[in-house]
């Protein structure tokens, strides 16, 4: 694996995923292979947040784990660091363990209830690195203090902590390896709003402590624009739209990034309602994932398509920093959404 200082310079490419696909075999009595992800490049530079966004089922959480070697990659390839890790062996995702670890969104049923914290911080070290007690203790030690949890911590259990706390732990998890890559699979999305906003403050703040790079999980886009530097949004397991976080989420191109930005809630009542009435226009229908279809997949539930987007598949297209997959893109960002046709809509 490159190892030379010009690749860890921040802002060079640490992981790149080329044309990833990943299907389940499926009966054909039940409609055949599921593609979960079709055709998804995406590239985390170091020091830098990349967030993917999309609802339950659009195949961002597939990503994170062929990424991290959970599932087999049935086509394209993944990059980590100049190194092709698409279909490692056991063996080396052992040591690619050391550089890339993830944080899930139940960290309790993740731990071992029989199991002290200091024990559970020091089993990955252990088993990865064999070091020594006295190293294993200095890091545990120290990757708990990174999350703001005292050294008596370490001697506790799992149940006797709060489920802030208890995901603080599984980042001091996480942080204990010493990665340099962190996948954040809805690593905050069970938790209340006040501590969510805690744990998104200490994600960012270890971004610019330890210099971690993150790939950034949710079904909340106003959640990953906070912490991302770019994102990708996800639907049927293509990309729809990537870009720049602040442009994306702030000057959504697609209209399923619209919807996904009109589910974040606001204070204002009216523009809430709004918000709201918009998001039950756009999403009305359910979506199939990974479904063959002959046009977009998201025209079944888009209240602007028309005939071509039925008949033919978007392509990513770039307009200047962005990517968007939508034929009625320049239509979209030109004028107001709501007086956009829907003439040719079967």
């Amino acid at each position: 694996m490159t190892d030379t200082s010009t690749s860890r310079e921040a802002g060079s490419t640490l992981l790149r995923v080329r044309d990833l696909d990943v299907a389940y075999h499926r009966p054909r009595r039940r409609g055949g292979d599921l593609h979960a992800v079709r055709g998804v490049d995406l590239t985390v530079h170091r020091g830098e947040t990349v967030g993917l966004v999309g609802e339950s089922g659009s195949g961002k959480s597939t990503i994170g784990s062929a990424i991290l070697g959970l599932v087999p990659a049935t086509g394209g390839a993944v990059d980590f660091d100049g190194a092709d890790i698409t279909h490692s062996s056991r063996a080396d995702r052992q040591l690619l363990a050391r550089r890339m670890q993830v944080v899930f969104q139940d960290p309790y049923g993740s731990m071992n209830p029989a199991h002290t914290v200091g024990d559970t911080l020091s089993e990955a070290l252990h088993h990865n690195l064999g070091l020594p007690a006295d190293a294993m203790r200095e890091r545990v030690l120290r990757a708990l203090d990174d999350v703001g949890l005292p050294p008596g911590a370490a001697r506790r259990y799992p149940a006797s902590f709060s489920g802030g706390q208890r995901q603080r732990i599984a980042i001091a998890r996480a942080l204990v390896m010493e990665p340099d890559f962190v996948v954040c699979d809805e690593a905050v999305s069970a938790l209340d709003l006040s501590v969510q906003a805690q744990v998104l403050n200490l994600l960012a703040r270890l971004k610019r402590t330890r210099g971690l790079s993150y790939l950034f999980i949710s079904h909340d886009l106003s959640v990953v624009r906070y912490l991302s530097d770019q994102i990708v949004v996800l639907y049927s397991g293509r990309v729809v739209e990537r870009g720049p976080a602040s442009q994306v989420a702030d000057k959504p191109g697609h209209p399923y990034t619209r919807a996904l930005l009109a589910a974040a809630p606001v204070p204002d009542p009216v523009i809430q309602r709004r918000r709201h009435a918009e998001r039950l226009r756009t999403l009305s229908a359910t979506p199939t994932p990974g479904r063959t279809s002959k046009g977009c997949d998201f025209a079944p539930r888009c209240p602007f398509a028309q005939e071509a987007c039925w008949s033919t598949v978007p392509e990513l297209v770039d307009h200047g920093d962005v990517a968007v997959a939508c034929h009625r893109y320049d239509e979209i960002v030109a004028g107001p959404v709501n007086s956009l046709s829907t003439q040719g809509t079967p």
